[in-house]
């Protein structure tokens, strides 16, 4: 049987071309953008650098989002990957680890940009971003954002994939015309859930910004949900790997 470990070299290789090619894109938009802001108003405030390095920055980062989780799904019903002697739990759970390797590799990248850029505009990236002048606050601060943001996406993807499963399921059981109702049924109910989600997510992500002022209790309690719920969303999706998902023909 392949090994777990030597499973994420392979699954690493197109992932982090891809990126590199979204990371240069970035790159070149945000110097395209300081040339014509430069040639149209001249010497200007590092401010104006700064939020266009933050808004490619963020579309970059949503590009990069999708990207992993096209790669996360392509894995399910291919031939050469699900022909690998290796189990259906070791496959998906080295394709999930190696797209979050991939959107740290990211987050690293995108962090080392912020940093250069505020030390060329000769802003405090710790101010900007809203962390405060503690440095005990700051390091809480951003260690738990960061756990749960990185908690949330590993959920976003366990539930993407969870959604790609069940339909793919459908489609092996039942005719034509049903698979379409139950499709209609799920687009609504997990619509209705995503925007629920999203919402409470933006809501105490905002807060945590303005200061953890849920306390702490509140918001590790947060993060052991958001945990629990993709724990048991990829112990779902193995067991749908498992026993309904083919590879194609």
């Amino acid at each position: 049987m392949t090994k777990f470990i030597s499973l994420i070299p392979t699954f690493l290789r197109d992932r982090f071309k891809s990126l590199n090619r979204i990371i240069l894109l970035m790159l070149i938009a945000i110097i395209a953008t300081e040339i014509y802001m430069f040639v149209e108003k001249g010497p200007y405030s590092g401010t104006y650098l700064q939020s266009y390095t933050s808004f490619w920055s963020s579309l970059a980062f949503l590009i990069a989002f999708i990207r992993l989780a096209t790669f996360n799904e392509k894995v399910y019903q291919s031939d050469s990957i699900r022909l690998i002697p290796a189990s259906d739990t070791k496959i998906y759970l080295s394709n999930l680890c190696t797209t979050v390797i991939g959107l740290l590799y990211f987050m690293v990248v995108q962090f080392v940009l912020r940093v250069v850029v505020s030390l060329i505009t000769g802003n405090s990236f710790m101010r900007v971003s809203g962390f405060g002048t503690s440095s005990g606050r700051i390091a809480a601060t951003v260690v738990i954002a960061f756990g749960i943001v990185l908690a949330t996406i590993i959920m976003a993807w366990a539930t993407i994939s969870l959604i790609h499963l069940i339909m793919l399921s459908i489609d092996a059981f039942l005719p034509i015309g049903r698979q379409r109702l139950i499709r209609g049924i799920l687009y609504i109910v997990i619509s209705f859930v995503i925007i629920r989600l999203g919402a409470v997510f933006f809501h105490i992500y905002g807060t945590l910004m303005s200061g953890l002022s849920l306390g702490w209790g509140a918001i590790l309690a947060l993060f052991g949900v958001l945990v629990l719920v993709a724990a048991l969303e990829v112990v779902a999706n193995i067991l749908l790997m498992n026993k309904f998902v083919e590879t194609d023909q």
